[in-house]
């Protein structure tokens, strides 16, 4: 059943336009509800903003500006499955009708509801899918919001080398189900050569396996005893959340180590004090500086999102934020909410909000306009470590783990 709400704040008059209705399918049940109702909660505050300062107006009519309108959000749950995401998508489409249609969380899910917007010829904004093959596939209708899977860790070897000219071998470790893992790591496989790495393995495991926790500490020492220098661990956030806590278990085995989960608030608490030294790729900071041109301040958005959402901020409610953000130039610049004119509108725009730069490659709707950003834990804390122009410490290196337990023995 869709779930239909206008954003408290101010409402049309009985002579406004109808509210403009911004759908998302969104995981609020399954593997990725967290993920979701955080997106959600994002989306809901940036029309909630929209809403208290006055709506938006989509063109003119003659030479009159049109009446603001009001935004209202309607989603669906997919219950963070395939299947799932199509129906909420589809419904979200013929019968809800919505004029703005945003993705939901996760590469997976993203691909399914992109097909499903291309169909009927929608513009999907893509808030929650950053594999890079969902804008692979010659969809007409795809904006990204994101920086691509692929440039997650474009910084992480060059950082290491900066910092130690006799690093030499790299091990990577990573779920075997879905394309985000080896999206991720390509970066870091590509760019291994060019700066005098080897790559001394790449393990896959199956996310699905139960009893994973003994397999993440199998897996942990296995890798301790090759001794890589850096070593890029990434998969589903559970996976990666185990999988660090028993790396903890090998201080000294390796000297820089990139979970790509580690910036998210999930890392924390489920380490609690084990977080330090860890490396991880964050889409955005409240630390990092942009130059934003349109919307609101970081500082004003983060207060948003904490006021209305009651849950701590993190980085599917920024994101989703954003993209609510650059759905809204594209409306104001296209005058319209045809789904032709809002693409055509998101070709040409060039700018920047609180959450960085927005430009797309137009032929595959690509973000090519920002650069994720590293941390690092430093003290119990998330630092920026790369790129240089956003850095607030050195990087710690070489990596002793957050919980020094034991020395290898190999």
């Amino acid at each position: 059943m869709a779930l239909i709400g206008r954003e408290p704040g101010r409402k049309p008059g009985p002579n406004s336009s109808a509210p403009i209705k911004a759908g998302i399918p969104v995981s609020l049940t399954g593997q990725f509800q967290v993920q979701g109702n955080q997106a959600l909660a994002g989306l809901q505050a940036w029309a909630f903003d929209v809403n208290r300062s006055g709506g938006i107006s989509p063109g003119m009519t003659g030479v009159t500006p049109n009446a603001p309108r009001a935004v209202e959000v309607v989603f669906h749950d997919d219950s963070s499955t395939v299947g799932g995401v199509r129906r909420a998508t589809e419904a979200l489409i013929t019968q809800d009708r919505v004029d703005l249609l945003f993705g939901p969380y996760s590469s997976l899910l993203t691909a399914e509801a992109a097909a499903a917007a291309e169909d009927h010829h929608r513009v999907l904004w893509n808030q929650g899918g950053a594999a890079g093959d969902v804008h692979d596939q010659g969809y007409q209708g795809i904006v990204g919001i994101l920086t691509p899977a692929s440039e997650y860790l474009a910084g992480l070897l060059p950082l290491v080398r900066a910092t130690d000219g006799a690093a030499r071998t790299v091990g990577i470790i990573r779920s075997s189900r879905g394309t985000f893992p080896g999206a991720v790591t390509s970066a870091v496989e590509r760019d291994a050569v060019g700066l005098g790495f080897r790559i001394a393995f790449v393990w896959e495991y199956d996310p699905s396996e139960t009893g994973f926790r003994e397999s993440a500490r199998d897996l942990a020492a296995a890798a301790a005893g090759q001794r890589p220098d850096v070593l890029v661990a990434v998969g589903r956030i559970p996976n990666d959340l185990v999988l660090a806590e028993s790396l903890n278990e090998w201080s000294g085995a390796f000297k820089a180590v990139a979970v790509v989960a580690a910036p998210i608030d999930q890392f924390r608490q489920a380490l609690g004090g084990g977080t330090d030294g860890f490396l991880g790729p964050s889409q955005w900071e409240q630390a990092a500086r942009y130059p934003g041109e349109y919307g609101p301040s970081a500082a004003e958005v983060m207060d948003s999102l904490a006021r209305q959402s009651g849950l701590a901020v993190d980085y599917p409610m920024v994101q989703a934020y954003a993209a609510g953000l650059v759905a809204q130039r594209c409306v104001e610049t296209a005058g319209s909410l045809d789904d032709r004119a809002l693409r055509g509108a998101a070709d040409r725009l060039d700018f920047s909000t609180f959450y960085g730069r927005f430009k797309i490659e137009p032929r595959s709707g690509r973000q090519v306009g920002r650069k994720v950003v590293l941390v690092q834990w430093q003290e119990g804390h998330k630092t920026l470590v790369w790129p240089p122009e956003q850095r607030q410490a050195p990087l710690v290196y070489p990596w002793r783990g957050g919980r020094v337990k034991r020395e290898p023995d190999f």
